[in-house]
């Protein structure tokens, strides 16, 4: 029996697919190609070029049909840099038409462009006409979007995949359809600086790590690996919803949006806007919204120096010099897989803490999360991912303790220990905080 995707899929000239009314989806990343990527494309084409070689294969392109639109959701990198080799040989077509709204894509095609102008080749017209009559890619059209990921996540792809959460960003995209141009952009400029970011507080370590497992281990499922099979878990409900759980929240948005417009006239803690970890979610702007809360509420608990976690310096009498976040991050045994689980759940548990309740009595809760978390490492030859997830889920743990609890009082009142050493392979600063030898 045949695959519907694989009759789908077929080799196609480069000049019939740049004939087409391609388009760039909001929810693509940035044109992230450089000279160095520019140059390799450019090596491969005139090589197979000049050795007069019939037919030269590029890639493959893979396209979501919406309406009149055929957007791209594999293969921008190379159709933009083949857009801008062509204009350079006089060739003119639709792609390069296409608003660029993020910085880096502009710049990089700014620069990627100036080498492709000043770069060596000899027949010009004999060069361009082999793009376009010889030179071919394997075409994928689908007219639905979910499907069109799933098949480009299938492929072996030299460029780097999508992340699930672009699927995210797509969907809630689509919800924003009626919203101003500027404040799509705004969000899609927020989400991308976001993904690229090599700062501790980055899109994967937000979504995959903080925001999904939260999540997931509310309802008491598993959090280990956020999948396109997932997407459900931050996909919420429409702006126009009138459910009458909802109105607490829209109400609660309502008193924000006016408290920021007149600041002067309700008290300052409903001028900034909040978010649960495990609120119902609203589709949409709301959504960019609830991320980027989030992103810049874990860089003020855990950047090292200034967070508030390096606020405390001492745990059970024993001195920690730079703080706990810094003291965890460079303990000598933080390299094996074990102790970053054991640290992502310490990181989930005093974020979860500081949602519920801010920053009352923070520091004796971050030393009371440190010892809950880190008894397991005495408790467990091996931790896995399942060893942390089983104390997440615990009805007996802290973070249930947390759940139930109405009052900062009421968690603090929460006491561990270790129930039976195991293991003594640890750090002798994390010995001495627990009285081990």
């Amino acid at each position: 029996m045949s695959n519907p995707k694989e009759e789908k899929a077929k080799v196609v000239k480069l000049k019939e697919i740049l004939g087409k009314d391609l388009s760039i989806p909001g929810y693509q990343r940035p044109y992230k190609w450089t000279i160095k990527h520019v140059q390799q494309l450019l090596d491969d084409l005139l090589t197979h070029f000049r050795n007069q070689e019939q037919v030269y294969r590029i890639g493959t392109v893979v396209i979501h049909k919406d309406g009149k639109n055929f957007d791209i959701v594999d293969g921008q990198q190379r159709l933009i840099t083949l857009s801008l080799l062509l204009h350079s040989l006089g060739s003119e077509n639709n792609l390069l038409n296409q608003p660029l709204t993020h910085s880096i894509s502009k710049n990089n095609v700014i620069n990627n462009y100036d080498f492709i102008k000043n770069y060596s080749i000899s027949d010009t017209k004999a060069f361009k006409k082999y793009l376009l009559e010889i030179c071919e890619m394997v075409y994928v059209e689908l007219d639905d979007l979910d499907e069109a990921f799933q098949f480009f996540d299938s492929q072996n792809s030299r460029g780097k995949p999508l992340e699930s959460y672009d699927l995210l960003k797509a969907y809630h995209l689509r919800e924003m359809k009626d919203k101003p141009k500027e404040i799509v952009h705004h969000c899609v400029e927020r989400w991308e600086k976001s993904a690229l970011s090599q700062e501790i507080n980055n899109l994967d370590k937000i979504i995959n790590y903080i925001l999904f497992r939260l999540r997931q281990w509310h309802y008491q499922e598993s959090g280990e690996v956020f999948t396109s099979d997932e997407l459900e878990t931050f996909k919420g409900v429409s702006e126009s919803a009138t459910y009458p759980y909802l109105s607490p929240l829209f109400a609660t948005k309502v008193v924000e949006k006016l408290a920021q417009q007149n600041p002067m006239f309700y008290h300052p803690r409903f001028v900034k806007t909040n978010f649960q970890t495990i609120q119902t979610l609203i589709n949409g702007e709301q959504f960019f919204d609830y991320v980027q809360y989030y992103s810049e509420l874990y860089e003020k608990l855990f950047k090292e120096g200034s967070g508030l976690v390096d606020k405390v310096k001492k745990i059970n009498g024993e001195d920690i010099e730079k703080g706990v976040n810094t003291f965890l991050n460079n303990q000598e045994y933080c390299y094996r897989v074990g102790d970053k689980y054991l640290k992502n759940l310490f990181e989930c548990t005093v974020l979860f803490y500081f949602d519920k309740f801010g920053e009352v009595y923070l520091d004796e809760f971050i030393s009371k999360a440190f010892l809950w978390v880190y008894r397991i490492r005495f408790e467990y030859q091996r931790i896995t991912f399942k060893t942390i997830e089983d104390e997440a889920h615990s009805k007996n743990g802290l973070f249930n303790h947390i759940e139930k609890s109405s009052t900062p009082i009421q968690v603090l009142r929460y006491t561990s220990a270790i129930r039976e050493e195991k293991f003594n392979n640890i750090d002798n600063k994390i010995k001495k905080i627990f009285g081990v030898k």
